[in-house]
């Protein structure tokens, strides 16, 4: 989900969404999707470390490789929103 931010925000400026962006529905898929690609990486990742809890004490070790994917989904999601933040003019 993050990298379709960087997509949608490419193809509104160079005019890639066939006219999509022309439109109030092209500003408001990419507010939805701007708005949904951090809590989606943060529900991933509260689920992923309940998970690894969880099962820790079962199984005695476990990886750490499912919940290190998702905390770097959501930081990676995070600094997306806060760069394309920056590019906001008003």
């Amino acid at each position: 989900i993050p990298q379709l931010l960087i997509l949608l925000l490419l193809g509104g400026r160079f005019d890639l969404l066939y006219g999509l962006n022309h439109t109030d529905a092209g500003f408001m898929l990419l507010i939805v999707v701007f708005m949904v690609s951090p809590v989606v990486s943060v529900l991933l990742m509260i689920i992923e470390l309940i998970h690894y809890f969880r099962y820790r004490h079962r199984v005695g070790r476990l990886s750490f490789l499912m919940p290190g994917i998702s905390i770097f989904l959501m930081i990676e999601a995070l600094v997306l929103d806060v760069f394309i933040l920056s590019l906001v003019r008003m």
